[in-house]
């Protein structure tokens, strides 16, 4: 299957240690083709655990979630053919996965990131981020070495937001503190018109 113009194709660079909370972890995708921008995405332990094992190449001796839906796709005739990592909102990362068919015909399936980028490492198929999400999205300001950067505040839930901005307030970085709490009333706007 061809990738869209705007599909801009990605592989995963690194994973951090820890971060705060203690059981996240920020997946760093990396722009293959041309430019070198790169996305991260805050992750729970499971799913590192699980990008991790793929990694390393480890097949376990029973299969887990994802050998066991590449296998289940495999026995009926399925085929993964691309992953599209197309949108992001309070800190979650949307996903679809296109999967072809026996008769040839493709469909597209909402998935988790993290799903979707396992599935890719373990079967080999093209991963992409959307240009407007990896432009938008992509770190700043990396240090030297890598291992600093800035995230745009999209990549961080409600709570976190929260908590930074209290921090900000401590420390008495006011314009910090304004430019967290004017996200965290957007944020919480877009949640009441989603309940009415």
């Amino acid at each position: 299957m061809e990738r869209a113009w705007n599909e801009i194709p990605v592989r995963v660079l690194d994973m951090s240690t820890v971060l705060k909370p203690s059981d996240a972890f920020a997946l760093v995708l990396e722009e293959i083709e041309g430019g070198h921008r790169r996305l991260a995405l805050i992750i729970g332990a499971v799913e590192a655990q699980g990008i991790r094992i793929a990694q390393l190449g480890y097949r376990p001796p029973r299969p887990f979630t994802h050998e066991l839906m590449l296998d289940v796709m495999k026995q009926g005739g399925l085929e993964p053919v691309k992953g599209v990592i197309s949108a992001v909102k309070s800190g979650v990362y949307y996903a679809d996965l296109y999967v072809r068919r026996a008769d040839g015909s493709v469909y597209q399936v909402d998935a988790r990131s993290t799903d979707v980028i396992s599935l890719s490492m373990r079967a080999g198929f093209p991963l992409y981020v959307l240009d407007e999400v990896l432009e938008r999205e992509q770190l700043r300001y990396i240090s030297p070495d890598g291992s600093a950067y800035t995230v745009p505040v999209n990549m961080v839930d409600l709570d976190t937001l929260k908590q930074e901005m209290q921090v900000a307030v401590e420390k008495e970085e006011y314009e910090r503190a304004s430019q967290l709490r004017d996200e965290i009333r957007r944020r919480e706007a877009e949640e009441k018109e989603g309940k009415e």
